[in-house]
């Protein structure tokens, strides 16, 4: 039964993320190499053009504000769903979302106890993975 709730938990996840997605504009490929990385320079005019990124700190802060949910999670799988899930909607009102390998830079130099400990409870090695 509970490996049941878990397969729900994370499809309705999931669900929430790609209608979450689905809200704006037909996306095209402009602007985006295969698998969806930024072009180089795309990121850069767009946090230029209004958006503001997000500075080291400010994303430590978010992520260590969201241990006592990971831990309280239980499984590695809801919590990368749940990290997932919430840290692309806190960076989308934000401005512009950063790829996986950003965040790994930002959260190695600056909380790498807190990285660690949020990719460890999210069964993951890298951001990049999300």
């Amino acid at each position: 039964m509970r490996s049941a709730r878990l397969l729900l938990a994370v499809a309705a996840s999931v669900g929430i993320l790609v209608t979450g997605c689905a809200d704006g504009a037909a996306p095209t490929s402009a602007g985006r190499t295969d698998a969806g990385t930024p072009v180089a320079g795309t990121t850069a005019a767009a946090t230029a053009g209004g958006s503001t990124s997000v500075s080291a700190e400010d994303l430590c802060g978010y992520l260590r504000g969201q241990l006592p949910t990971l831990r309280a999670i239980g499984s590695t799988v809801g919590a990368m769903a749940n990290l997932t899930v919430n840290l692309y909607s806190w960076y989308e009102k934000r401005g512009a979302v950063p790829t996986g390998s950003e965040i790994d830079r930002q959260t190695q130099q600056e909380c790498p106890d807190t990285r660690a400990e949020v990719l460890t409870l999210a069964g993951m090695d890298s951001f990049a993975t999300l």
